[in-house]
């Protein structure tokens, strides 16, 4: 994960004998844990809470990352309790039982800008105007209120973004999480150009900072 990142996470587990009820919790330092809403308060196995001997489930949680977490492998304490079920129990009926495991979390630095462009290429029809998602994601914290524009191309293509603003937004929220990729909608009306490909320049600006990547539009 990176710094600043929320995201779920998953540990796999392994049963020797049957199993059943089984609940674990997560923590660490620097390191904020929630759980599925199913559970709330600790997360189970995602087959249910039930585990046959000799067979395998994982268990899912979600983890928060403080921006100013140190790279680093970050150890996370699992906590889990189960019942040890009796031979033949057709319920959860048998001896319960709790332990202790430490799992490591590798926390990675992000290179380059804050922002990565995911979409590198957009082809479009030139008998009618089209809208089309540019995809980004956040690498680094800090990324709000991003507004993104395209410039740039062959003369008479049209770029318009939605509600008539002078910049689109991404789809999900006005800034980018951690890790997290929305997309910006953009209209490109390529009416009156020829057939063919060109390239154009996406701008990002975010706070004080500005980026720019280039675009690859095809006009068939």
């Amino acid at each position: 994960m990176l710094p600043g990142q929320t995201g779920w996470v998953s540990t796999m587990w392994a049963a020797t004998g049957d199993v059943c009820d089984v609940r674990i919790t997560a923590g660490g330092t620097g390191v904020a844990v929630t759980y599925p809403t199913n559970t709330r308060t600790y997360t189970s196995l995602a087959k249910g809470d039930s585990l046959a001997g000799g067979r395998l489930d994982y268990a899912a949680f979600n983890v928060s990352l403080n921006p100013t977490t140190v790279i680093s492998l970050v150890p996370l304490q699992l906590t889990y309790s189960y019942v040890a079920k009796n031979d033949g129990a057709t319920g959860c009926v048998g001896t319960k039982r709790t332990g202790t495991a430490t799992a490591t979390l590798p926390v990675v630095s992000a290179t380059g800008d804050a922002v990565v462009q995911k979409t590198t290429t957009v082809t479009v029809q030139k008998s009618t105007p089209v809208w089309t998602q540019l995809v980004f994601q956040a690498r680094k914290p800090g990324v709000g209120d991003l507004r993104v524009t395209v410039s740039g191309g062959p003369q008479g293509l049209v770029v318009s973004y939605p509600g008539d603003r002078a910049y689109t937004s991404p789809n999900n929220a006005a800034g980018l999480t951690v890790g997290t990729d929305d997309f910006v909608a953009v209209r490109f009306d390529a009416t009156g150009v020829a057939a063919g490909t060109y390239k154009l320049t996406v701008k990002q600006a975010y706070g004080t900072t500005t980026d720019t990547n280039e675009l690859t539009l095809v006009v068939t």
